[in-house]
């Protein structure tokens, strides 16, 4: 019989001490893997593997204390568009018109004060010249009123000469106003030289009358003590006494008569007197209302000039012309339309990024921020980096009812890649920005999962 015997021992059950061999037939195979397990058992644990259990335990132990130690970024992703930091500029039109000329076009860069489109200015001119020939005639009235109140010759050659149908006017008006008032004062003047001279003859008659009236009274007081001596008659000292008595009547009569004539000369000279008072009052109280009126003019006449000026609708701001809405010549301008929009490009580049309202409550002012052009391959080039400047107090609706918060990114350079000169941003590029809202351990970013599952696992119902 082919094979081999293996030989073993065998206890008894009743005596331990005795021991009886036992014998069993078994194939080649079987014995071949019978003995690789004794071999096994009989080597024991390997020392290479004792080796390889413990480095990948320390293998184990050293990530876990390094991933504990390692701390990474925490970034919240946000995306938005590259913006100039002063505002976009809206030209406008404060009074409008019809367009005569068109300068620029859509998407052209221009300088600050550039001409961008010109207005028609015949209306404008018409109005200032009116205005021009208004405040013309108002000067020369003015002029008028203050010569006469003044009362002197005017001079109306402070206007120009184009005006000399108004100078040739104001003449005629100033001869015809003089004239009257001469007219009515010369009256009075004849009166005031009539009582003067009234009241001359009267002095010289008072003066007569008293010079005879003082030799009738002697000549009555000599009659007198005569009459009383006996030595003249008593008709003739009546008829002395009777002449002394007419002659006094004669000096009160003229005295009276000099008062009235007196009286007349004054009244005379009062109404002279009113009369030039009452012509330079009437002309200065409607040289005020000229003077007014003349202001107003001239208020006017200031106003049609920054019209005028405005007939060249300029750019605020050296920039890039966005929107242009006139684009018709003979088209109308509604006033105040908008002309156009400027975006600004001497101005300082930011980022207005959305915000979104998961991430709000981490975003912190002065946060580190990777802005990321979109035109610009960031593998490439890379990325900008910023600090976050500014976050909206409420939030906006996007196109899809989402709420979002507008934040700004003030950015450390305004190009990418290494080169200052080629590459640059420009307004209203699309980014992506990467703002660090803060750090965690890799460990717990690695737990994180195992965090969140306890925690809703212990929640469920």
């Amino acid at each position: 019989m082919s094979g081999k015997e293996l030989t073993t021992t065998k206890k008894d059950d009743e005596d331990d001490r005795i021991v009886h061999p036992v014998t069993f037939k078994i194939g080649s195979r079987q014995t071949r893997y019978l003995a690789q397990s004794v071999v096994l058992e009989e080597a024991g644990t390997s020392s290479l593997i004792r080796a390889g259990m413990m480095t990948v335990g320390l293998v184990i132990i050293a990530f876990v204390a390094w991933s504990y130690f390692t701390e990474v970024d925490e970034v919240s992703i946000s995306f938005g568009e590259v913006i100039p930091s002063g505002q976009i500029q809206t030209v406008q039109h404060l009074e409008g018109g019809i367009v005569s000329e068109i300068l620029v076009d859509e998407g052209q860069i221009v300088e600050a004060d550039d001409i961008l489109i010109r207005l028609d200015p015949a209306a404008a001119y018409s109005e200032r010249a009116q205005m021009k020939a208004r405040r013309a005639s108002l000067l020369l009235k003015a002029e008028r009123l203050r010569a006469v109140g003044l009362d002197r010759q005017p001079d109306f050659s402070i206007v120009a000469k184009e005006y000399g149908d108004m100078v040739k006017d104001q003449e005629t008006i100033y001869h015809v106003q003089t004239g009257s008032q001469d007219s009515s004062r010369q009256v009075l003047l004849n009166q005031i030289e009539q009582t003067s001279t009234e009241l001359d003859v009267l002095d010289e008659q008072e003066s007569t009358l008293r010079q005879h009236l003082s030799i009738v009274e002697d000549e009555l007081r000599m009659r007198e003590k005569l009459y009383k001596q006996g030595l003249t008659s008593k008709v003739v000292y009546l008829d002395l006494k009777r002449e002394a008595n007419q002659s006094r009547g004669d000096v009160n009569k003229v005295v009276q008569e000099r008062l009235k004539a007196l009286e007349a000369h004054e009244e005379a000279k009062n109404r002279l007197a009113q009369d030039v008072a009452k012509a330079k009052e009437e002309a200065l109280q409607e040289m005020g209302t000229v003077t007014s009126e003349l202001a107003q003019v001239r208020e006017a006449i200031a106003k049609l000039e920054d019209r005028v000026e405005r007939l060249e609708v300029r750019a605020p701001v050296r920039g890039i012309i966005k929107g242009l809405q006139a684009t018709t010549i003979g088209g109308v301008l509604a006033p105040g339309a908008t002309i156009s929009e400027i975006v600004p490009l001497d101005k300082e580049l930011i980022v207005e990024t959305k915000i979104t309202t998961r991430d709000i409550g981490h975003m912190r002012i002065g946060q580190p921020v990777t802005v990321k052009i979109t035109s610009f391959d960031f593998a490439r080039y890379g990325g900008i980096t910023g600090e976050l400047s500014t976050i909206s107090a409420t939030t906006f609706m996007n196109e899809k009812e989402e709420p979002y918060y507008k934040g700004q990114i003030v950015l450390d350079r305004s190009y990418v890649g290494y080169d200052p000169e080629s590459n640059r941003i420009m307004p209203g590029m699309t980014v992506q920005a990467d703002v660090t809202t803060g750090k965690k351990t890799l460990l717990q970013y690695l737990l994180k999962p195992v965090y969140s599952s306890v925690s809703e696992a212990f929640r469920e119902r």
